[in-house]
């Protein structure tokens, strides 16, 4: 394997986990962590992290109170207005 191939798999190693690249480059991809332990290794250890995290974070929803803080707070527009001197 060359750096460059190794280093266009891990580039692509999150939208490979995420399936999102064409048929056609997740087999490039496939073939290339089957061919490279380095990069398999890389890839067992995204996606240990994924597993885990979606393990601990999946079941449990936000109080609601904590979701209408969130909702209003990304939401809120400050106009600034300067006036000037005089």
């Amino acid at each position: 394997m060359t750096d460059r191939e190794c280093a266009v798999a891990l580039e692509r190693l999150y939208e490979f986990l995420d399936h999102e690249l064409a048929d056609a480059d997740a087999d490039a991809i496939r073939a290339h962590l089957d061919a490279c332990e380095p990069c398999l290794d890389a890839y067992g250890v995204e996606e240990h992290i994924r597993s885990l995290v979606k393990r601990c974070c999946t079941g449990t929803r936000a109080p609601d109170t904590l979701r209408v803080r969130v909702t209003q707070v990304t939401t809120m527009t400050v106009v600034v207005r300067h006036t000037p001197s005089g």
